[in-house]
């Protein structure tokens, strides 16, 4: 059994998770490049950390590894969401699963269709064209509108004063997550100062109070009713996971995934491309999973280690922590070759049937339970852009991507829409990138 390359230095003057932070990207390849291991050891939040960036590896960890840890976010998170099956093991989080899958199977996300369709065409229907566009933020905005609707039945159409006092409460609460966990209040000349995390914390109780006013009015056989009726042990445990499911998180996940689909398909390069998934919907389907391999919306997962394992011949110590990057494991040559060239084809191809090596949305048993509802949203909203827009980007190339804490490039991308049946169909703004290699 091999020992792990790489060096977890000292507790607090060796550790290396400001690195990580500033460019995670950077930080694997460099290592990868230095141990020639996709498997490596680092000191990560003060703690021994095994980083993980082989395709292979990942998916043994999470299909066949999850009863030698636990998840790794309880302590910096459950103070923003209290418990839920984020943060559950065992015989817990299947407890917990079994109540919250029947809410997303195939049969339950059929019924949320319509709403959901209602709330993207009325973002889709208002994208200015012509002109450049935010696109970035006007799709968090549309993603944050079905957080609201689906979970909280709150539609700005319907609730045009009380919809925009929720959006501001979910982004203050997910300043929270992103922010040091520590609840400071201090007076100053001005006032008093609070920190992102104490304004994240207010934000939260604010958010409980509305989750408890809406599903306590709610009559319909939406995801408020179904959860009333799910037989979880509490009011609370109920208020509790759809805190989880209104985070933030949700709508800047769908926008990250919008944006880099949007961004890969601009111009008159891509024309041809874009007219064979208007056409084919498993060609639709194969480039929305090339958009998930290349530009996942969160780097990866946290673990911690509860009993020792072995892992890709390495020997995986009790108490260490455990960090899986899916940007690196999701560009692995061993299993995707070019793996930095965006090429939908491959999924008919060299990597058909090869899904189960992409993490986006976890895997295994712990996998993302609304994976349904996420196909059903990404199918909706692209679709709706390809049968109604051509559309290319303003800079003469796609900027970089930033990676923390979610993935989207670091420029503000704008993007101009023409209308398909418009006589300019494309309008010539600057260099087309003809070909993506990033």
């Amino acid at each position: 059994m091999a020992e792990l390359p790489g060096y977890v230095g000292y507790p607090w003057v060796g550790d290396n998770s400001l690195e990580f932070y500033r460019d995670p990207v950077s930080f694997m390849e460099k290592r990868i490049q230095d141990y020639s291991s996709r498997i490596f050891q680092a000191r990560f939040i003060n703690r021994p950390t095994v980083f993980v960036g082989s395709a292979e590896a990942v998916k043994k960890l999470l299909n066949e590894k999850t009863q030698h840890f636990e998840m790794g976010y309880k302590a910096l998170w459950q103070g923003l969401y209290g418990d839920n099956v984020l943060f559950s093991d065992g015989t817990e989080a299947i407890a917990l699963r079994a109540l919250l899958i029947p809410l997303f199977n195939k049969e339950a996300v059929s019924g949320y269709q319509s709403t959901v369709e209602r709330i993207c065409d009325r973002t889709l229907q208002t994208i200015p064209t012509g002109r450049p566009v935010k696109v970035y933020e006007l799709l968090k905005q549309m993603s944050t509108e079905i957080s609201m609707g689906l979970f909280l039945d709150i539609e700005r159409e319907t609730d045009n004063s009380f919809a925009p006092l929720v959006s501001q409460l979910m982004t203050q609460h997910w300043h929270g997550i992103i922010s040091m966990p520590a609840n400071l209040k201090l007076p100053t000349w001005g006032g008093n100062w609070e920190s992102g995390y104490s304004k994240a914390l207010e934000a939260k109780d604010e958010l409980l109070k509305i989750i408890g006013d809406r599903i306590g009015k709610n009559k319909h056989n939406n995801v408020l009713g179904l959860m009333k009726t799910a037989g979880f042990r509490s009011e609370d445990e109920v208020y509790r996971h759809l805190l989880l499911f209104v985070s933030a998180l949700v709508p800047k996940a769908f926008s990250s995934l919008f944006t880099s689909f949007t961004l890969q398909l601009a111009g008159p390069s891509k024309a041809s491309m874009r007219q064979k998934a208007l056409e084919d919907e498993t060609f639709l389907e194969h480039i929305l999973l090339e958009v998930q391999r290349l530009w996942p919306p969160f780097i990866g997962g946290r673990r911690l280690v509860r009993q020792e394992f072995t892992l890709a011949g390495y020997r995986i110590p009790k108490e260490h922590g455990l960090m899986y990057v899916t940007h690196t494991a999701h560009r692995d040559p061993q299993i995707f070759p070019e793996p930095n060239s965006f090429k939908p084809e491959r999924w008919s191809t060299s990597n058909a049937g090869h899904e189960e090596y992409l993490c986006a949305f976890g895997g295994g048993p712990r996998r993302c339970i609304g994976t349904q509802l996420v196909q059903l949203v990404l199918k909706h909203v692209t679709k709706y852009l390809l049968h109604n827009f051509h559309w290319e980007v303003t800079q003469a190339e796609i900027p970089p991507y930033k990676w923390l804490p979610v993935s989207r490039p670091t420029v503000e991308d704008q993007v101009i829409f023409t209308p398909r049946d418009s006589p300019d169909q494309e309008v010539e703004v600057g260099v087309e990138v003809a070909e993506t290699s990033l």
